[in-house]
């Protein structure tokens, strides 16, 4: 497993490349991240227009609660929409949270980095990495929505005796994937409505999964309150052992 310096503009950032799921618990150590942490996992991609403040305003709003906590936020870690505006405003006002960036490698590029377009269709460029993420794990994928597993388990990993949540903002199918895979962990998740698609998608189902509370992206002390709490319970309810054991036994096995 390699790691490499990736220097944007403004800062330099640790990258690492594993090979198999089996090097997680290794790369995350390599980054330096060997304490454990609440852990908020922000996924989607697009941000609507039409619902752009609000959607921003509520980013504005997990980074903070992010920071208040000492928490850990997991997210895609490219140059568009949700993933690079929590970036942004992460740098903007200062915060120190640890902000991991999880993707694959073959879809990705950064200063100095490769351009070769093989996994892409005709014409396609590889996205480049948001500059102010502080950690990067580059993982084995042609396509986007490979990394879904890798970014669960990173989240949980982390989280080790801490809690973990998801929050969905818009979203499209990658998204659904995550949601799916957290579910199946036992991962609570906070829907932004109002944010567009799968989000609204999610406020309009009436018999949705219990895990799944859906909040209006404009509730901002809503939201602030229900990332805490989820953030408070530090075992699995089920089992009496904390999800992340289970987790690193099921990837080292």
């Amino acid at each position: 497993m390699r790691t490499q310096e990736i220097y944007f503009s403004d800062q330099q950032a640790l990258c690492v490349f594993p090979n198999e799921r089996s090097n997680l618990v290794q790369a995350i150590e390599e980054l330096g991240l060997k304490g454990r942490y609440p852990v908020i996992v922000l996924i989607g991609s697009e941000i609507d227009e039409q619902q752009a403040d609000v959607t921003r305003r509520a980013i504005q709003t997990i980074s903070k609660t992010a920071e208040d906590m000492n928490a850990v936020i997991v997210c895609g870690g490219r140059d568009i929409g949700v993933m690079a505006e929590i970036g942004q405003i992460r740098s903007q006002n200062g915060y120190k949270f640890p902000l991991v960036a999880v993707t694959p490698e073959e879809l990705v590029t950064w200063p100095g980095g490769p351009h070769s377009a093989k996994f892409l269709g005709w014409g396609e460029k590889r996205s480049q990495l948001e500059s102010h993420y502080s950690h990067f794990i580059l993982v084995p994928g042609g396509q986007f929505g490979d990394e879904s597993q890798w970014l669960v388990d990173t989240a949980t990993i982390l989280s080790k005796d801490h809690q973990s949540v998801t929050i969905l903002i818009n979203g499209g199918e990658v998204s659904r994937k995550d949601i799916e895979l957290s579910l199946e962990m036992g991962r609570p998740v906070i829907a932004l409505s109002r944010t567009g698609r799968l989000a609204d998608e999610l406020a309009s189902q009436p018999n949705r999964n219990k895990l799944i509370t859906v909040i209006p992206a404009n509730a901002e002390q809503r939201i602030t309150e229900v990332i805490q709490a989820a953030l408070a319970i530090n075992v699995n309810e089920r089992s009496g052992e904390p999800v992340a054991f289970q987790v690193m036994d099921r990837i080292r096995s």
